[in-house]
C-alpha cells in the first residue's frame, strides 16, 4: 500500500509539472490549429539525460515512432525541439555562430560546476573571447603541422602493445578498441596543451581521468545533482568534485610553471597570461582544458574504435584501404602529405564510420536567436534544438536504399555543400567542433600505422555487435583480432 501510494504521488507530480510546462512553454503550429507533439515529461530528469544518451539509439526509434519527425522532449524542465530532417536543420543551423548553448547542457548544477564556462558551452561574445585564447592550436593548418608528433606519439603506443600489450602475442592478438587505445587521444592532446609532462604528472592526470569519469557518471545520472542544494552534501559527487577542482587546478598551474622552467610555449602558458592579463576568468581556463581532455576522451576513442570495429568486419574495404596506405607511403616523406589529404579512401570510411555508428544519439542542445519555421511548426526564439543522429545519418532516406550498410565510397568525391545538412559529426553551420581536425589526424595516423602492420578480423556480423552500458559516448564493446603481415 505504501509503495502504490508513493507511485501514485510520484505521477501525480509529473503530470502536475507536465501541465505547467506546456502552458508556460506553448508552440503551435503556423496555422495555430495544434500544439506540437510532446513526450511526457518524467520528474526529474525529463527525458535528459539517461533517456537521451544511454538509452538514446532506443529511444530515438521508440519517440520517432509515436511523435513524428518533429517533436519536444523534456531535459530537466527546458524544453528541446528534436529534429530529424535536412531541410529543417538547414532552416535552424545556418547561423549557428549565433545560437545560445543551453545553460550547463540542461543537465543541472553538476554539469555546470564541471563544464558550464567551458568554451563549447558558452555563447555570444563570451564564447568569442574564449576562442580566441585556446583555438590556436586546433585549427586546420595548426593540425597539419602537428602531423609528425602525432604520429611519433600514436608510434610510441602502438610499439608498447607490441612489447607488453595486447598485441605482444605471437600468432593472433585480440585487441580491445577501446580499453587498449583509450588514452592514445588523450596523451596526444595533453602534449598539445602542456607540452612534454614528467611522469609524475602523467600519473596524476591518469588519477584525475578516473575521477573525473566517476563524477561524470553521476552527473548523467541526474536526479539530485541537477540541483544546486547537492553542493552542500559532505559526501558522493559533490566531495569527489571539491576534490576534483583543487586536484585540477593545482595541476595546470604546476604544467604552466613547468613550462616556464623550460622555456616552452604552450597553450597552457598562453592561457594563464590571459587569466593574468584580465582576458580569461580561471575557471573559464581550467573548464575549458578539462573539455579538451576529460569530456573528449569518450568521444574520440569512440570515434576510433569503431573505424577498426567496420574494418574488421569488412575485409573488402580494408584490402583496398590497405593498398592506398602503402601506395601513398612507401617514402618517409609522403605519410603526412597522406594523413593530410581529406579525399582518400581512408578518409571516407572514417566519415562512413561515423555515419553509421554518431557519437552520441543526440546533438548537445542550442538555441537560435530568432524564431523557427520548422515544417508546419513556429518555434519560438530561444527554444533548444537537437537533432536525432541516427534518423539523420542512418536512417534518413537522402542516404538511399543501403543507409543502413557500411559503404565508404557513397563520400568518394562527395562535396561538402552536399554533406552540409544531411550528415552530423561536428556540429552544423559556422560553430563546429574545434577539435576536429585534430581528431581527424589522430584517428588516420592510428588507421595508418595498424593497417600497414595487422590484418584486423572479426568474427560475427554486426548484430553481434555489443556497446559499453552506462556510457554516454556510443563506444563498442568487444575485441577485434590482428593477425600481423609479415
Amino acid at each position: 500500500m505504501q509503495f502504490s501510494t508513493s507511485l501514485l504521488i510520484y505521477v501525480w507530480i509529473a503530470h502536475t509539472i507536465e501541465e505547467y510546462l506546456v502552458i508556460r512553454y506553448p508552440i503551435r503550429s503556423i496555422d495555430g490549429k495544434h500544439s506540437i507533439p510532446t513526450v511526457p515529461y518524467v520528474w526529474p530528469n525529463g527525458q535528459g539525460d539517461v533517456a537521451k544518451f544511454l538509452k538514446g539509439e532506443e529511444n530515438g526509434n521508440a519517440w520517432g515512432k509515436e511523435f513524428g519527425r518533429i517533436y519536444r522532449i523534456w531535459n530537466g524542465t527546458v524544453g528541446e525541439i528534436v529534429v530529424t530532417d535536412p531541410q529543417h536543420i538547414k532552416a535552424i543551423f545556418f547561423d549557428s555562430d549565433k545560437h545560445i548553448k543551453a545553460t550547463n547542457n540542461n543537465a543541472g548544477w553538476l554539469m555546470g560546476e564541471l563544464l558550464g564556462q567551458c568554451l563549447g558551452l558558452v555563447s555570444g561574445a563570451t564564447w568569442s573571447r574564449l576562442r580566441v585564447h585556446s583555438s590556436k592550436r586546433f585549427t586546420h593548418s595548426a593540425a597539419a603541422q602537428q602531423v609528425p608528433d602525432i604520429r611519433t606519439r600514436v608510434n610510441k603506443h602502438i610499439d608498447h602493445l607490441c612489447s607488453t600489450g595486447s598485441l605482444s602475442r605471437k600468432g593472433s592478438s585480440f585487441l580491445d578498441p577501446v580499453e587498449d587505445l583509450k588514452y592514445l587521444p588523450f596523451w596526444i592532446v595533453a602534449d598539445l596543451l602542456y607540452g612534454k609532462l614528467s611522469s609524475n604528472m602523467e600519473a596524476e592526470m591518469k588519477e584525475l581521468s578516473k575521477l573525473r569519469e566517476e563524477i561524470w557518471r553521476r552527473m548523467i545520472r541526474g536526479g539530485m545533482t541537477r540541483f544546486g542544494v547537492a553542493r552542500f552534501l559532505p559526501w558522493g559527487p559533490a566531495k569527489d568534485l571539491r576534490e576534483f577542482k583543487t586536484r585540477w587546478a593545482a595541476f595546470n598551474r604546476q604544467a604552466k610553471d613547468a613550462c616556464v622552467q623550460s622555456c616552452q610555449q604552450t597553450p597552457i602558458v598562453e592561457m594563464f597570461a590571459a587569466v593574468d592579463a584580465g582576458a580569461l576568468k580561471l575557471e573559464e581556463l581550467l573548464q575549458t582544458c578539462d573539455e579538451m581532455l576529460f569530456a573528449n576522451l569518450d568521444v574520440t576513442i569512440g570515434a576510433l574504435s569503431w573505424n577498426l570495429v567496420f574494418l574488421a568486419s569488412h575485409q573488402d574495404f580494408q584490402d583496398r584501404i590497405r593498398r592506398e596506405i602503402i601506395a601513398n607511403t612507401s617514402n618517409p616523406g609522403d605519410q603526412a602529405k597522406y594523413l593530410r589529404d581529406s579525399e582518400t579512401l581512408l578518409t571516407a570510411s572514417i566519415l562512413e564510420s561515423s555515419r553509421l555508428r554518431p557519437l552520441a544519439p543526440f546533438s548537445v542542445p542550442q538555441a537560435a536567436p530568432t524564431d523557427r519555421r520548422v515544417g508546419p511548426y513556429l518555434i519560438p526564439p530561444h527554444t533548444n534544438f537537437i537533432i536525432d543522429t541516427y534518423k539523420l545519418n542512418v536512417q534518413h532516406e537522402i542516404w538511399g536504399s543501403d543507409g543502413q550498410t557500411y559503404n565508404p565510397s557513397r563520400f568518394v568525391g562527395a562535396k561538402a555543400s552536399e554533406l552540409r545538412y544531411s550528415f552530423w559529426r561536428f556540429g552544423f553551420g559556422p560553430r563546429q567542433c574545434m577539435g576536429k581536425y585534430v581528431a581527424d589526424v589522430i584517428i588516420r595516423s592510428l588507421l595508418v600505422q595498424l593497417m600497414k602492420g595487422w590484418r584486423l578480423d572479426f568474427d560475427g556480423d554486426d548484430k553481434d555487435w555489443e556497446r559499453k552500458e552506462g556510457v554516454w559516448i556510443t563506444i563498442p564493446d568487444l575485441v577485434v583480432r590482428c593477425e600481423r603481415i609479415v
